[in-house]
């Protein structure tokens, strides 16, 4: 923190809350540079990423499973809210607070996973985030996936698992994803959502 980069002609300081772009504060955002821009993140690492408009780029593209109302829960949040920390793929803890659980059952059998709020800059006040695995995940699936669940107007969640998106990581090792935690390794098939990236060679 408190260190000044000098890139693409802006002066980029980070803050503990978000960053000093040319003198100015500013939260998490994108910054033109010529043909180069400058996506500020801020997740526990302040991080900066020089998107190239100009280089080649693989064939890679997003897939997705069939959608199946079957993956799709209207489900109550069962509160129990406590700081956590979760893993990330940049191998550095991320502060969050967990929110509750949901349940749902699939197939007849009970399943539960922990609803999360990242505790940083650019997170929403109002979205929960469900990441989790499957029995999917590593083969058909990315190796972890998640959901965004916004509340309804009378208290319940949709926790729809055809809305399942992979994180930036499944098409570029440089972003700092967050890892799921433990409680949310789902033994079940979660075929629904977005599938393993199209021409993907990573994990």
């Amino acid at each position: 923190m408190g260190e000044t980069l000098r890139l693409h002609g802006h002066a980029i300081e980070a803050l503990a809350d978000g960053f000093r772009i040319d003198g100015e504060r500013s939260g998490p955002r994108e910054v033109e540079a010529g043909r180069f821009r400058l996506r500020l993140s801020h997740q526990n690492m302040p991080a900066v990423v020089v998107l190239d408009t100009e280089a080649l780029r693989p064939d890679v593209g997003p897939e997705w499973f069939p959608y199946d109302p079957a993956y799709r829960f209207v489900v109550f949040l069962e509160r129990d809210a406590a700081g956590v920390s979760i893993e990330s793929t940049r191998e550095r803890d991320r502060a969050a607070t967990r929110a509750g659980w949901f349940r749902f059952d699939i197939a007849g059998a009970s399943h539960r996973v922990m609803a999360l709020r990242m505790d940083e800059p650019d997170a929403s006040a109002d979205t929960l985030e469900v990441y989790f695995t499957d029995a999917t995940s590593g083969r058909e699936s990315y190796r972890m996936r998640y959901v965004e669940i916004a509340p309804e107007a009378d208290g319940r969640y949709v926790l729809d698992f055809n809305r399942a998106y992979n994180p930036a990581c499944a098409y570029s090792p440089y972003y700092n994803c967050p890892i799921p935690p433990p409680e949310n390794k789902l033994a079940v098939a979660i075929r629904a959502g977005e599938r393993r990236p199209r021409g993907a060679t990573l994990a």
